[in-house]
Formats: structure tokens, C-alpha cells, sequence
């Protein structure tokens, strides 16, 4: 097995997490025929890869607690936030910094921030869209150090025609 990813994979609560990313990242590996390549710790969730690398789950009620993260082999190379906007910018900032530590392949640390549309005035927005004069005719931005993918249910491969219907009839914008 390639590889030398370690995912820190976090939710503004620790309980939220358990019942969502954490399962559907197991969901997938089974469905995916990969079981045998993966132990996942029943008591705290972690899934280690036959080759090391692991994935971590944690909330962010206490982003103080993450300081001392640790991987069994190599360094925190990829931070996920599930619903970020449900966070502060602080905490984000503290994640940042978890980052530490040479990746001897050279694979770069990345932090992704998934989340639903916001408004203007949320920190995201002020932070990455803003400073871009992003409009929302445009899908992708693309840097050195950031980028920004935008997508809508049409994206989507899994929603039925029911689910499309209900999004299409939405009048909330």
C-alpha cells in the first residue's frame, strides 16, 4: 500500500461526528471491498490502514485537547472539517497549527472545509470568498495555496428524483 496520509477528520461536536463522517467513512470501505485493509478501534473510532497511516475523528468543543495529537507512523498531512461553518475561524487557526512536522515524501499538508452555502457576512466567506471577489457564477478557484470548489445537488450522482424535486421546489435561497 502507497500512501502517507494521516487525516484528522473533525465536526464542531464530538457526537455528531461518531454518527456521520465516522460511519460513512466505514461505510465506504466496506462497501468498497476494503475491510481487510482497514482496523477501525471500535472504542474511539480511529482507522489504521494496514500500512500505518491512520485517520482520527474528533470534535472541536475542545480544540485545546488536539495539541498533543499523535499518528503511529508520520505526521498530520490532511485536516477535514465537516460543516466548518458550524466553527470559528480560532478554531480553524488551532487545527493550523497541528500541522507540524516534515512529510519525508513531500506529500503537501492540506485542511479541507466542507459546508453548505453561507452568507456574506460569515468569517468563511470574508476569509476566502470575499478576499477573491468571488461571484457565484464561478464554480473553481485555483492557487498555490488555496482552492475553492463550488457544488450544487446537480453535482450530485447519489440524490433520487425525489430528492431533486425537493431541492428544485426550495424557495429558502
Amino acid at each position: 500500500l502507497k500512501g502517507d496520509h494521516n487525516f484528522l477528520i473533525c465536526r464542531q461536536t464530538k457526537n455528531s461526528i461518531r454518527g456521520s463522517v465516522a460511519t460513512e467513512v466505514q461505510k465506504v470501505i466496506s462497501e468498497w471491498n476494503m475491510s481487510e485493509l482497514f482496523h477501525v478501534n471500535k472504542t474511539d473510532g480511529t482507522i489504521t490502514c494496514k500500512n500505518g497511516y491512520q485517520a482520527v475523528f474528533a470534535g472541536l468543543d475542545d480544540v485545546e485537547k488536539l495539541k498533543s495529537i499523535t499518528f503511529m507512523k508520520g505526521v498530520l498531512t490532511d485536516i477535514i472539517v465537516e460543516e466548518a461553518t458550524e466553527t470559528n475561524q480560532k478554531s480553524i487557526k488551532q487545527l493550523m497549527k497541528r500541522q507540524r512536522g516534515k512529510v519525508e515524501s513531500g506529500t503537501k499538508k492540506t485542511i479541507t472545509l466542507l459546508f453548505n452555502p453561507i452568507f456574506q457576512n460569515h468569517w468563511i466567506y470574508k476569509e476566502y470568498f470575499a478576499k477573491l471577489g468571488w461571484t457565484d457564477k464561478q464554480k473553481e478557484y485555483k492557487s498555490e495555496r488555496l482552492t475553492i470548489l463550488k457544488t450544487t445537488y446537480k453535482d450530485n450522482k447519489f440524490l433520487e428524483p425525489d430528492d431533486i424535486a425537493d431541492l428544485e421546489n426550495e424557495t429558502d435561497k
